[in-house]
């Protein structure tokens, strides 16, 4: 047995963990996975890199080893130990959910049988999809159609206003004041670090991952059309050769009796982006 084969056998044993193989889009069994890996020549080793699939918080030596006592996992001791003395390098990245799934490959998966069931879900959940769901839902409650930049500028601007989130909220990061004082989004250009673009920030990471969970739930759709021009509207010189495909959305039925039973929307969103400080780098799954 290769040393391949038998790192593969011991991976795929783990009892603690499913594995699923894919090959592009298509689906792999565990045996046709082993077969290929056997017939590829070249390296022998496979690289996985475990921040992938981690909460990113667990590198932290204290918090590790807090979870070692809790657990009674004296490896997770001798990592939290070795973390410390070491050191660890990670490069903290942010999810490209583009890259995973495009809007138009989100199909209802499951329905959700009342408004108020949804809401009770969304309440619960901690993560940043819920976030971003309430922020759609609260957005187009009206049955408007938008695109997620547009929801995302609205309801920066409308924090602001209202002045219920603090300055150095999360939800600013990937916006700057324009001449009029309102925030507008911060797009890729010379001498602008991409990570401090509109496209990486906390507000459009959220929306994204709650389009997709609202899309599941059956409480949106969407209808793709082409832009020209510029994003922010400066359509001179070249500009107006721009063309660029964009999503709109808007509620269904069910996503508009939601928005309208949910009473206290807008406090939900104001209060989980005040617990949301902005720092330099924001996981998207946190």
């Amino acid at each position: 047995m290769s040393r391949q084969q038998h790192y593969f056998q011991q991976v795929i044993q783990t009892p603690s963990m499913q594995f699923e193989f894919t090959l592009g889009q298509t689906k792999l069994n565990q045996d046709e996975a082993k077969a290929l890996l056997a017939a590829t020549e070249g390296s022998k080793t496979i690289t996985i890199d475990i921040l992938n699939h981690i909460d990113p918080k667990l590198v932290d030596s204290k918090k590790l080893f807090s979870l070692s006592v809790e657990r009674k996992n004296p490896q997770l001791a001798t990592l939290a130990a070795r973390f410390a003395i070491e050191g660890v390098e990670v490069t903290k990245r942010r999810r490209q959910y583009s890259e995973v799934q495009r809007i138009s490959d989100i199909k209802p998966s499951r329905q959700i049988g009342q408004a108020s069931d949804a809401i009770a879900e969304l309440n619960q959940m901690q993560s940043m999809k819920s976030l971003g769901a309430s922020m759609i839902l609260a957005s187009l409650a009206k049955g408007q159609k938008r695109t997620l930049r547009q929801v995302a500028v609205s309801t920066v601007n409308e924090l602001a206003f209202k002045g219920e989130v603090s300055a150095d909220s999360a939800c600013f990061r990937g916006f700057m004041k324009d001449g009029d004082d309102n925030y507008k989004p911060v797009d890729k250009r010379p001498g602008i670090d991409r990570s401090e673009c509109f496209h990486t920030s906390p507000v459009y990471t959220s929306l994204r991952e709650g389009l997709s969970l609202l899309m599941e739930w059956g409480m949106v759709k969407t209808t793709k059309s082409v832009d020209f021009g510029s994003k922010d509207g400066r359509d001179e010189g070249n500009l107006k050769l721009l063309r660029r495909t964009v999503y709109n959305v808007e509620l269904t039925e069910l996503g508009i009796k939601a928005a309208e039973q949910w009473a206290d929307i807008n406090k939900f969103i104001s209060h989980r982006w005040s617990q949301r400080v902005r720092t330099r780098y924001t996981y998207a799954a946190a």
